[in-house]
């Protein structure tokens, strides 16, 4: 390659860098002057003039609406994040639903649906088919608006291995080594990025932690564990901001992490994982609503559980107790294991967050952050089952929002 040529390549990444600290700073901070982006970015004016003029032109920001206000003559001109023709969708398979979001580059929802689904156990493909459905659903009502979807995160309540185009398992599926993302891809159209596979646990965790970042009391955060109970029992960490994956990209498996090592046996191979005395499935069977679970579906049942519990009545009350043990168990062994600065409770452990903070113990004086220290560090989580795609799309945007050269959004 010619020297000229790599000093053309050079320049366009330096570029693309400066135009990706811009989009950050906007996305972080919000609508900003050019002088304040100036500051923010450590760039010269006159450079930030010019990538101001690209991003224009690119339509990945706009001209906000509120002006900052100075002393002497008119108000400063803002800038905002834009990219309104520029959406990524996502769709969440979960037991008994299917959840989906879309959002645009400036992170605004532009779809959002939540239908019951068909989740027969074995065969994937009636459960595909419905998926299928959804992801065209999606597509077309973003079409009506003349916006093409430039990319498709395909979440499942089950386990992802970091990369990988097959679910590993997911067991309320009864699936093992099911090739998803090829069975979608058959069915639709390509989208212009592809479509992502993953796992919802991690992402569902990326997303608490985000929205609890945003509040004032937890403005310090970096770290957490994360917790959530709704058809099994699954965990998450977040270290330094980011989602702490491991070689195969999850470190935290609560369900199966052994509490009774002469306990029952796991459909894991293992003994007494935490699954075999807590798994949800398992809690409302034994509070008498076995019935309801499967007429009804688990998270009514595991609702009901928690409202009987909490007026007393036998038996959930003691059932709901015994569990309570046990996730507190795996709360403080995360806490020493992990040292977060938070514990966020998601599912239906959310609803029962104030029982499993009342247990007395000492590794609870180890976390905290901000306001929220010691008991008060144990938070239920907030954002309910759109947390995944939350979690993933946040994360996609951020790439592209980063280096949109790259991205292709840069004519």
């Amino acid at each position: 390659m010619a020297v000229h040529e790599k000093t053309a390549l050079a320049n366009e990444d330096v570029r693309d860098h400066n135009l990706g600290l811009v989009l950050t700073a906007l996305d972080h901070d919000g609508p900003a002057a050019r002088a304040e982006l100036a500051a923010a970015t450590g760039m010269a004016r006159s450079a930030l003039s010019n990538l101001s003029a690209v991003l224009l032109e690119n339509r990945l920001v706009r001209v906000s609406a509120a002006q900052a206000e100075r002393g002497v003559g008119r108000p400063l001109e803002r800038l905002e994040l834009d990219g309104s023709d520029i959406v990524l969708a996502g769709v969440y398979l979960q037991l008994d639903a299917i959840v989906t979001l879309a959002v645009d580059l400036g992170g605004r929802v532009r779809y959002e649906s939540r239908v019951d689904a068909l989740t027969p156990t074995g065969d994937p493909q009636p459960v595909v088919a419905q998926l299928c459905e959804a992801i065209e659903r999606c597509r077309g009502a973003l079409a009506a608006e003349k916006v093409a979807v430039r990319s498709l995160d395909l979440i499942i309540a089950g386990f992802v291995m970091r990369g990988s185009d097959a679910v590993r398992y997911a067991l309320d599926f009864g699936w093992t080594d099911v090739p998803l993302k090829r069975l979608v891809a058959e069915r639709i159209a390509p989208f212009p990025d592809g479509i992502h596979l993953a796992g919802d646990t991690q992402y569902a965790a990326f997303a608490e932690y985000s929205a609890l970042k945003a509040t004032d009391a937890a403005a310090d955060l970096e770290s957490i564990v994360y917790i959530r109970s709704a058809t099994g029992i699954g965990g998450a960490v977040i270290a330094d901001g980011e989602i702490f994956g491991g070689s195969k990209g999850t470190v935290f498996v609560p369900g199966h992490t052994i509490v009774d090592p002469r306990g029952k046996q796991c459909e894991c191979g293992r003994r007494g994982c935490l699954v075999t005395v807590a798994d949800p499935e398992l809690l409302v069977d034994r509070a008498g609503l076995g019935d309801l679970r499967r007429a009804s579906g688990l998270p009514a049942a595991l609702t009901e559980m928690v409202t009987r519990a909490a007026a007393g009545a036998q038996p959930a009350g003691a059932v709901l107790d015994d569990a309570v043990m046990w996730i507190r168990m795996i709360v403080d062994t995360a806490i020493m294991l992990a040292g977060p600065q938070m514990v966020v409770l998601g599912g239906y452990l959310a609803d029962v967050c104030d029982r499993v903070r009342e247990m007395p113990e000492a590794t609870l004086d180890t976390i905290g952050v901000g306001g929220l220290t010691g008991p008060q560090a144990i938070v239920p989580a907030r954002l309910g089952d759109v947390a995944p795609l939350l979690g993933a799309l946040t994360l996609r945007r951020r790439r592209l929002l980063a280096a949109p050269g790259r991205g292709g959004l840069i004519g």
